[in-house]
């Protein structure tokens, strides 16, 4: 571990970017030097609150703080050229999901990194939270898995702004909330052979008919169900919606010695009967998940490791998955995630480039500054 810790900026301080700040500022392996936000009143806010530099201007943060590497909270339209800016100027990024718009953007901003050496990961939590991590630890325990289901269900309510409209948000609730369970899949048990999946605006408001009225664009997705096979004909369900609450996820492994059920605060594992064999319970809450990637990423960051979690590369696989989502929605048939991958110039492997072994369990974290 470094003696010094990582000069870090955040970008984007409204929303969950308000719970990345506060998360960093408990996080020992990083020195939080700026902060921006297109708001200003929410950038000084946020910049009063931490102790430090506050703009409103992006590259007057990145030029005159000089972080190593910025966590960004920023909507997917804004997230591409922030990358891009990133790389020009020699900084790591972490970006909260999903990590592009589609696959060929996502592909395009991997790259970007990769030549500049620079290390790019993707805000994929859940896989630092004590529920989840204890499922992977308990996993091998349900014998040959036959059977996955998972499903994140929330309401955003009727103000959605840019996430009604795919030109900016890239896709709706199977892009934005779908991609933490599939990446929790992809996690668990690989990438899949292929997919089915359907989506739907069910919960789009009525039209207002009134003269002079606007349609706001709504055209993405805020319901989404898929099915998805992997090798040795091993199933999986995937359901979404933004559209009801209240907030449920979930994620089963069903396999013939047992199964186990996780979410972010608890893991339970069961025999075939169903009675209780093992598990762990938590009240920790969000900010420690992310206070433990946040400090995993920035430890990778200093101390240059050749492998670290949850790289931009590794979340090509989830944004295979989802566009052959889409895709199989429009064409009424099953879809490809790795034919979608090679046709862009990658393997499996190289999407694996950087993943790490077996992740050790997770350390107590440290509490954040009142």
């Amino acid at each position: 571990m470094p003696d010094q810790p990582l000069p870090v900026a955040v970008i984007g301080v409204g929303g969950f970017g308000g719970l990345t700040l506060q998360a960093l500022r408990g996080v020992a392996s990083v020195k939080i030097v700026g902060v921006s936000d297109r708001n200003p009143t929410v950038a000084e806010q946020a910049g009063r609150a931490a102790g430090v530099p506050a703009y409103s201007d992006n590259r007057s943060l990145l030029a005159e703080t000089r972080p190593r590497a910025v966590y960004l909270a920023v909507p997917p339209m804004a997230g591409a050229e922030l990358i891009s800016t990133c790389a020009e100027r020699g900084i790591a990024v972490w970006k909260e999901p999903p990590l592009a718009r589609n696959l060929d953007e996502a592909v395009s901003l991997v790259r970007r990194m990769d030549r500049a050496g620079l290390k790019l990961a993707v805000g994929t939590q859940r896989r630092f939270a004590t529920g989840y991590r204890k499922a992977w630890e308990l996993r091998g325990r349900v014998g040959p898995v036959f059977l996955a289901r998972s499903h994140y269900l929330f309401n955003w309510g009727t103000d959605l702004r840019w996430r009604s409209d795919k030109a900016s948000a890239g896709g709706g609730a199977l892009l934005e909330l779908g991609y933490h369970p599939i990446d929790l899949l992809v996690w668990m048990l690989g990438l899949p052979e292929e997919v089915y999946g359907l989506s739907a605006r069910a919960g789009r408001p009525p039209i207002d008919g009134s003269e002079g009225a606007t349609e706001r664009v709504y055209d993405t997705d805020d319901t989404a169900a898929a099915l998805l096979r992997f090798a040795g004909g091993v199933m999986a369900s995937v359901v979404t919606s933004r559209s009801s609450g209240p907030v449920s996820e979930e994620l089963s492994l069903h396999g013939k010695s047992g199964s186990l059920t996780a979410n972010s605060e608890m893991c339970t594992l069961r025999d075939p009967d169903g009675s209780a064999r093992d598990g762990v319970r938590s009240e920790e809450g969000p900010v420690a998940a992310l206070q433990r990637q946040a400090d995993a990423f920035a430890t990778a960051v200093a101390a240059d490791s050749p492998t670290y979690e949850c790289s931009g590369l590794e979340n090509l696989l989830n944004l295979a998955v989802i566009e052959a989502i889409y895709l199989s929605d429009s064409t009424c048939q099953p879809e490809h995630p790795q034919r979608l991958l090679a046709s862009r110039g990658f393997s499996l492997a190289d999407c694996l480039r950087y993943q790490p072994g077996k992740p050790a369990a997770p350390a107590t974290p440290t509490p954040p500054t009142p």
